[in-house]
């Protein structure tokens, strides 16, 4: 079995933490190609997120290694569901906002892995729900999510203009 060793980023990774993240937006663009392309807004993006992993201390910025070398990463921050219609307990949520696997890596169980620790962090924090979002023509990250007991929560529908 290969061990996977988790990790939060430093920013000695800045340059593998671009790398994956313009990846994930360029496999994102087939879907929809009204993104920018993955190269042109990874340092920027990059830094909005960490900006927001920042605002709780349960967010996170993780890298996974095998062998020493950067197998995946996600990033996961605290969001809140504003006004009063659920109750107070259950205001702040985990929200795994990104989540990559170096394709040589996949089917190795770094992305459990990585969606593992999320949950461990939000519940040593307190918080009581995760949510996870996924284009949705990636049928392999939602069989991934589902098999580690997520079902659907939302539906958010999209129309180009």
């Amino acid at each position: 079995m290969t061990e996977i060793r988790l990790r939060d980023a430093t920013p000695e990774d800045r340059e593998t933490l671009w790398r994956f993240l313009a990846a994930l937006q360029e496999f994102e663009r087939e879907s929809d190609p009204n993104r920018i392309p993955g190269p042109d807004m990874a340092v920027l993006h990059l830094e909005a997120l960490e900006d927001w992993v920042g605002q709780h201390y349960a967010g996170g910025n993780v890298i996974a290694e095998i062998d020493g070398r950067p197998a995946g990463w996600a990033l996961f921050a605290v969001a809140q569901v504003h006004g009063f219609m659920v109750p107070e307990a259950y205001r702040l949520i985990g929200q795994l906002s990104d989540l990559w696997v170096e394709p040589e890596f996949r089917g190795a169980g770094v992305a459990s892995a990585l969606v593992q620790e999320a949950e461990r962090r939000f519940r040593a924090a307190g918080i009581k729900r995760l949510h996870i979002t996924a284009i949705a023509s990636n049928a392999r990250a939602i069989g991934l999510y589902q098999s580690l007991g997520y079902t659907p929560f939302e539906v958010a529908l999209g129309k180009s203009l």
